[in-house]
């Protein structure tokens, strides 16, 4: 996907960051752009000395135009992989190496192993039903556990403590204003004051959340890789947490499964993630307007975010996205 927040670099620089990061007798072999992301560049590369292929993850040039909540966040996707590695046993890639000091390439970047398997968007056509909820099953226990993991405030990683706040419902306003102003600068056509009158009519149903939860926010089956175990494929492992978030788990609901309007018509994902969540033992009808309001929040990310593809992808992208928040609005406002 081709996108103006892509730092592309040359075959030389990318073997010098493997000279720089693991020795200079380190022999680098092919060196392949993965395309499928929107966001970073990334390579595979063949590690000749040690057998194995490795992933750069290379981040966007300071001073390109981005969404407010995506400035620098690639630091916070290196934090999610150690804490997730450190306090589950959510199967995800190592990192191996990585550098925010922007001294060898204008951007952040990091190392970490390469996955064997297949994206799930890849392949879901061709796995079986039965095949399919059952990794739908193991999902809702991975993304249970990374909600286990709390933290100290909620909002986006920050260090600013004016960032840092005590409550669900002063976070999420905020983040949802952030992104409208964003929409606004990029002259997004969007109905901004019925968001906004749907997001004050429903803003005390944010306030019942005590603890911030790590929520992933892009758990979608292009992020999950699934591997070949005996006759049946199994998740090898989840990636990419940049979107990542300290605030409510039923966030990672609408974007788990993106083209969903009901998390309830994923039978076998909620009722494995409500035995295995500690914090929610039950979906409730107040968790049917939080669905729609986050489900609302992705889509106004989506429709904001189009101003860095070329017209045809961003015009498809912006019509489906605006189709989505009119869809949330109306059941919200039916509620």
């Amino acid at each position: 996907m081709k996108s103006i927040t892509k730092n592309q670099l040359s075959e030389n620089q990318i073997r010098m960051l493997v000279r720089v990061n693991f020795g200079e007798s380190c022999l680098t072999g092919a060196i392949t752009e993965l395309k499928g992301g929107m966001f970073n560049s990334v390579y595979s590369i063949e590690r000749i000395n040690e057998h194995d292929r490795i992933i750069l993850k290379v981040g966007v040039v300071p001073g390109t135009t981005l969404l407010t909540y995506e400035q620098d966040i690639m630091p916070v996707e290196v934090e999610c992989f150690r804490l997730i590695a450190e306090k589950t046993t959510v199967p995800i890639p190592k990192i191996l190496a990585y550098d925010f000091s922007r001294k060898y390439i204008s951007s952040n970047y990091f190392f970490m192993t390469a996955l064997k398997g297949t994206a799930l968007n890849k392949l879901i056509m061709k796995i079986d039903k039965h095949n399919l909820e059952k990794i739908r099953i193991e999902q809702a226990g991975y993304i249970a556990q990374i909600h286990q993991i709390t933290g100290g405030y909620f909002g986006y990683f920050a260090e600013d403590k004016a960032q840092q706040y005590t409550t669900w419902k002063e976070a999420f306003l905020h983040m949802f204003d952030m992104v409208l102003k964003d929409s606004r600068e990029h002259h997004v056509a969007l109905p901004y004051e019925r968001i906004e009158d749907v997001l004050k009519k429903n803003a005390d149903i944010l306030c019942s959340l005590k603890d911030p939860s790590l929520v992933d926010f892009d758990c979608h089956e292009g992020n999950i890789f699934v591997i070949k175990a005996g006759a049946e494929y199994t998740i090898e492992g989840i990636i990419d947490f940049e979107r990542a978030f300290w605030g409510d788990p039923v966030a990672d609901f609408p974007t788990s499964f993106i083209m969903s309007d009901d998390i309830r018509k994923e039978k076998s994902f909620l009722a494995a993630y409500l035995q295995h969540s500690l914090q929610k033992k039950e979906y409730t009808r107040q968790d049917v307007k939080l669905y729609q309001l986050y489900r609302m929040y992705i889509f106004t990310i989506m429709a904001a975010e189009t101003f860095r593809y070329d017209f045809l992808y961003g015009h498809i992208q912006q019509f489906l996205s605006k189709k989505a928040v009119l869809s949330c609005l109306a059941r919200l406002e039916r509620l």
